[in-house]
């Protein structure tokens, strides 16, 4: 439940509020009024904080989110079209890193970023689990080929193992896993959330010039059977589940001449 307080000495009308809310919460007959909150409204408030973003009269609280909470918007650095998709087609899945450490600096300016990524009903499952530091990366790929000397297909990768080679996170010096609760109350949208939050890590390392990639075989192993092994060594609760994860670093040799090619996706237009 959260506390609504709608300060009406500060409200200027403006009926942002009304148009913002998911839960349509706040209410007015007339646009000379100064909107109310329906009698359910702390109820059924999700909490996203997107009046008190809006409010031209600073005039909204939720819970204990005022506007001095938020940050302000610097409208002058919006992003144009082209850039965007000039960082997106130049993204690469990355699997040749240096050797240069990822300083937690940059982790924690990545990950205050992404905490804006969408969630269901603004849910907010997701926790980061962070790997970061060459030797305990190589740990935690070894709990993954244990895993993985007793799937199918995987001899390759064994192979490649045990002349030293590492076919798990490629020698990245840190690995970014999102993780949820099943015991949530939105925990059926937990492995969207955390793909979405997955995905808007990838991008912001592309941004800063990083190299990132999808550690899916890790995920894997961290789903399967063996779950509660990876969930001790990561310190998790039992019913905690790991539904996402990145190996990320400074880019090794590998330079990109060119965009390689990708088919125009399939449409179905609706009109």
């Amino acid at each position: 439940m959260q506390k609504i307080t709608l300060h009406q000495n500060l409200c200027v009308r403006c009926g942002q509020c009304t148009l913002v809310c998911p839960n349509r919460i706040f209410t007015r007959q007339k646009s000379s009024d100064c909107p109310s909150t329906i009698t359910e409204a702390e109820e059924i408030c999700i909490g996203c904080c997107h009046c008190v973003a809006v409010c031209l009269g600073s005039a909204i609280t939720v819970g204990n989110i005022g506007p001095d909470d938020c940050l302000g918007q610097d409208k002058s650095a919006t992003i144009r079209f082209e850039h965007l998709a000039h960082l997106l087609q130049n993204r690469r899945s990355i699997r040749c890193y240096s050797s240069k450490p990822l300083d937690d600096r940059i982790v924690e300016q990545l990950l205050d970023v992404v905490r804006w990524a969408p969630t269901a009903k603004n849910g907010l499952p997701v926790k980061w689990l962070i790997v970061n530091g060459a030797s305990k990366v190589k740990e935690l790929a070894g709990l993954v080929m244990d895993w993985g000397k007793q799937q199918p297909g995987f001899e390759r990768m064994v192979e490649v193992w045990n002349k030293g080679g590492d076919p798990i996170f490629r020698g990245a010096p840190c690995v970014i896993a999102a993780c949820t609760d099943d015991r949530a109350p939105l925990a059926g949208w937990s492995p969207v959330d955390a793909a979405i939050a997955v995905e808007t890590l990838d991008i912001c390392a592309a941004a800063m010039r990083l190299g990132a990639c999808w550690a899916g075989i890790f995920v894997r192993a961290a789903q399967s059977s063996d779950k509660q092994i990876f969930n001790k060594w990561f310190g998790l609760k039992e019913t905690e589940t790991i539904h996402g994860g990145l190996m990320i670093g400074h880019i090794g040799e590998v330079v990109y001449q060119r965009l390689p090619y990708r088919p125009e996706a399939p449409k179905i237009w609706i009109r």
